[in-house]
């Protein structure tokens, strides 16, 4: 059993060095845990949402959120990865940061209000006002919080992490079903935000007793700003280039095919962010402590990394090769036109995730800066595909998206990798099976199709899951170096039962 975090430890973390493994394995599980449960819930909270709501609606939300998440990313300046990353902290350093937290959200969430009359001209859609002055909510909610959420964090204390995901996540979309059912339309969708932040910071501070004095702002944070300045750089490039995509269907095409397509992307990488999200959030931390030991560290991401393909790669391809049953049984038939981009966004997802463990690698290195300019270049060629391919629709933009992540994929791993313990060899030869078994596994799915086409929509989800999963996990078992990988899953998955996690 773990010891109890005192108020005195919260600036202190050699107790966890001893024991990292077992740390980030039992956070790793109960941080997926609480994503499963979360997932779960956001899919049956999808399949009913998708039903009381229209096209329309995501398309209204999208708009706004395309815009005011950008605004968001400032609210934490990349601080919080900056007090996990560094070894040493106290409570004035710590305070310092909470109050710069506490006055930046509060001036982003002024401008986000202030950005209501603009998007309003630039939609020319007058609904906009409203839902950008509510969205400015989240801003104070996120400045509260952010330093109880580093801290915790920092002390891999993921037991109360987990337990706060599900709950923000189950009082916020029981709340926004609840509205949909209702009559309230979109702002069912932006009572999720609001409220998930919302919920988030009150637990964060019960979960952590951690209090800040009334330090004053000083030069003695300026090293935290320096390295969440990279950061916070990479992100405002990274998010721009990926919301571009929505500004421009918005702007050129409409809220009806901005709601197909941002729905069907949502839906596409709601279990990939189940699983990578809380992945990420334990492995920062424990490879930023083995910093000092190349040879572990490499070893811990290829571990990361193979977990993840495992997982993503296979989920993924099963989603494209099923993506019009799974539309029509989640969503319904007025959402079918989404199922044709969600699988052209499918292409680009398969090595979405495991190629995003690039930024994983940088900022536990402290390689912020080069963080920085990987993101400025990578947000070039994303723009430049987003302009191309959105002159040929929305599918268009997803192909022209696909293209240039697989194009820049080599070049990105070698930059990216440099100067770092890990290699491009170890990236390809760590997801080479999985990416290889997975394709095989949809291949057959794929083939079964027009055998099984004149079932009933339930029994053929049935059947296809049981078919790709008897394919996928049978091949593993074929060959000795593959069955050695599946059985330390299996082994791992022992160990924690034995442990009662």
């Amino acid at each position: 059993m773990e010891p109890s975090i005192k108020k005195v430890d919260w600036f202190d973390r050699e107790h966890i060095k001893g024991d990292l493994k077992g740390r980030s394995v039992k956070g790793g599980i109960r941080t997926v845990g609480a994503q499963i449960f979360s997932f779960t819930i956001n899919v049956v909270t999808t399949i009913f949402l998708a039903r009381l709501l229209l096209p329309e609606d995501y398309g209204l939300v999208a708009m706004v959120t395309s815009f005011t998440g950008f605004i968001l990313i400032f609210k934490d300046l990349g601080l919080t990865q900056a007090i996990i990353q560094q070894d040493y902290i106290n409570q004035q350093v710590a305070s310092k940061l909470f109050w710069f937290n506490v006055y930046v959200s509060i001036i982003l969430a002024l401008i986000i209000i202030a950005l209501g009359p603009l998007l309003v001209w630039f939609y020319e859609e007058d609904r906009l006002l409203w839902i950008s002055a509510v969205y400015a909510l989240t801003a104070v909610f996120g400045g509260l919080s952010a330093q109880h959420s580093a801290l915790l964090s920092r002390q891999m204390d993921f037991k109360a992490l987990s337990s706060i995901t599900i709950s923000a996540s189950f009082v916020s979309l029981v709340v926004a079903l609840i509205m949909a059912y209702v009559g309230f339309g979109y702002w069912a969708l932006v009572a999720i935000s609001v409220l998930n932040a919302a919920v988030t910071a009150l637990l964060l501070w019960i979960k952590c007793d951690w209090r800040p004095d009334r330090s004053k702002l000083d030069k003695s944070i300026i090293p935290f700003i320096n390295f969440g300045a990279g950061i916070t750089g990479f992100n405002i490039i990274n998010y721009f280039s990926r919301n571009l995509d929505n500004i421009l269907i918005g702007r050129m095409l409409g809220s009806v095919p901005l709601g197909l397509y941002s729905k069907a992307y949502q839906l596409l990488m709601l279990p990939i962010t189940q699983l990578r999200d809380p992945l990420n959030s334990v492995g920062i931390p424990a490879m930023s402590s083995l910093t000092s030991n190349p040879e572990k560290y490499r070893k811990y991401y290829r571990e990361y990394l193979f977990l993840l393909s495992f997982f993503s790669m296979p989920t993924i391809t099963f989603l494209f090769v099923t993506a019009e049953d799974i539309i029509l049984f989640l969503l319904g038939a007025n959402w079918i036109e989404a199922a044709t981009i969600f699988k052209l966004l499918a292409i680009t997802a398969f090595i979405q995730p495991i190629a995003s463990t690039r930024g994983m690698v940088m900022i536990s290195s402290g390689k912020t800066t080069r963080y920085f300019f990987w993101g400025l270049w990578n947000a070039v060629f994303v723009t430049a595909a987003f302009f191309i391919g959105i002159q040929y629709g929305l599918n268009g933009l997803a192909i022209a998206y696909a293209i240039v992540n697989y194009a820049i994929l080599v070049p990105s791993l070698m930059y990216c990798f440099n100067g770092t313990p890990v290699s491009v060899f170890d990236f390809f030869k760590t997801i080479a099976f999985a990416a290889i078994i997975s394709v095989l596994s949809a291949t057959a799915v794929w083939l079964a199709h027009d055998i099984i086409i004149n079932l009933m929509l339930w029994l053929r989800i049935l059947i296809y899951v049981i078919l790709y999963s008897g394919i996928y996990f049978g091949i593993w078992l074929l060959l000795p170096q593959t069955r050695r990988k599946l059985f330390s899953i299996i082994d791992l998955a022992k160990s924690l039962i034995n442990k009662k996690l």
